[in-house]
């Protein structure tokens, strides 16, 4: 399969993915702020979201988001096969849980909390079945 097969497999998960991350982010980022006052720009969202222990449990939708960018970028038979695999790592991720993972935790506080997050992980979820 070449990579633009891939995209197209991959691609609108990625995206509705990606909508979700950013909009969990945006949410955090707000509940940080409240404690630990304003954050200047994007460039120090970011190095908190890698770095700060705040926003760990973030990490496992970051690394989900780039294992699906190396695969849309492989053109081997072995990135066809990790397709099936990371679309069910992502519809596990989106279940909002507030009894399953610490993501999955997370997600559910953030649903109930932001109209943003609920929409992205509602649109995300379909996407995924």
């Amino acid at each position: 399969m070449t990579s633009s097969d891939l995209q197209l497999r991959l691609g609108p998960a990625r995206e509705a993915m990606l909508i979700l991350h950013r909009n969990l982010l945006d949410a955090e980022r707000i509940a940080y702020e409240r404690l630990h006052g304003r954050i200047p720009g994007s460039a120090d969202v970011l190095q908190l979201a890698i770095h700060d222990p705040w926003f760990a449990w973030l990490r496992p939708m970051t690394a989900l988001l780039v294992a699906m960018d190396e695969a849309m970028l492989e053109d081997s038979p072995e990135a066809d096969a990790t397709v099936p695999r990371l679309l069910d790592e992502a519809r596990t991720l989106v279940l909002a849980d507030e009894d399953g993972t610490d993501f999955q935790q997370r997600l559910f506080e953030f649903v109930q909390r932001s109209p943003d997050v609920a929409i992205a992980e509602v649109a995300a979820a379909r996407l995924l079945r």
